[in-house]
């Protein structure tokens, strides 16, 4: 599952969680207070890198979802599944309490997480997410998403359009973030889009007891203004703020804003 090996692959430790799936993650060793990052469909962690400097107070721990990157894929392919990961891999590292910031699937992974571990999950970032993420079967996103057949060509139009941002994003980045997805087997690709049809968080997040933040942007292309809507209306204790003219990857496109947004809603929350 590992694309061509570089200084973030070679940062990643793997374990093995019980039921013998290998999970890779970065872990940043920092002192501070422990802070877990969820990527979205299609990423690996490489996807919070820029986010990194800006958050040295705080031990990272960003994995590879399962079925990305170099981590194993579970036992579905469901937005349930994931978080059922990511609940082993915390208890295998006795990680407790936790904050947590998710974009796009990884925040729809947050909400369920968070809803299952409400004790240990202290706060709650969502970049760019959504309750009910079906994109609809007549999409161009759906429809180029279904036409993927292995190899995925990472400079091939579909990821291009998918990698697109709104604002200005180093090319290298984006480069190497569409050669992890190019890596992703085309089989993953279409069980994701299936459970997403099929993903309603309602009840989960209204079992969430952790403040959230949300964070979207105005010009995002996969997910329109009724999810923020929805997601304000969603949780008991919410704060939602949208970038005038920020795409799906806001946190690509200003990371040091998106951060200073994070760590403002830290200190309110006495998260430090």
């Amino acid at each position: 599952m590992c694309s061509i090996e570089d200084e973030w692959h070679r940062r990643k430790r793997r374990v093995e969680l019980p039921g013998g799936r290998p999970i890779a993650f970065v872990d940043s060793g920092g002192s501070g207070p422990p802070l877990l990052l969820l990527h979205g469909y299609s990423d690996t962690s490489r996807s919070f890198s820029a986010l990194e400097p800006f958050l040295v107070g705080y031990r990272l721990i960003i994995p590879d979802l399962p079925g990305h990157g170099a981590s194993a894929m579970g036992d579905g392919m469901r937005i349930s599944d994931f978080a059922a990961t990511i609940d082993r891999l915390l208890a295998f590292l006795g990680i407790s309490p936790i904050a947590v910031i998710g974009h796009s699937m990884g925040a729809m992974t947050a909400i369920e997480l968070a809803a299952r571990r409400r004790e240990d999950v202290s706060a709650l970032v969502l970049l760019s997410a959504s309750l009910r993420p079906d994109f609809g079967s007549r999409s161009p996103f759906s429809r180029g998403i279904r036409a993927l057949r292995d190899p995925i060509d990472p400079a091939g139009q579909f990821l291009r359009d998918w990698y697109c941002c709104s604002r200005p994003v180093d090319p290298e980045f984006l480069a190497k973030m569409r050669v992890d997805a190019a890596a992703m087997p085309a089989a993953v690709w279409h069980g994701i889009l299936e459970g997403f049809a099929e993903t309603d968080l309602r009840h989960s997040a209204r079992q969430v007891t952790a403040p959230v933040l949300c964070i979207g942007g105005s010009a995002d292309t996969l997910f329109d203004s009724s999810h923020p809507k929805a997601l304000a209306e969603a949780f008991p204790s919410v704060r939602s703020i949208t970038l005038d003219g920020y795409g799906h990857n806001p946190h690509w496109e200003d990371p040091q804003r998106v951060s200073a947004l994070v760590l403002s809603f830290f200190c309110g929350g006495r998260i430090v």
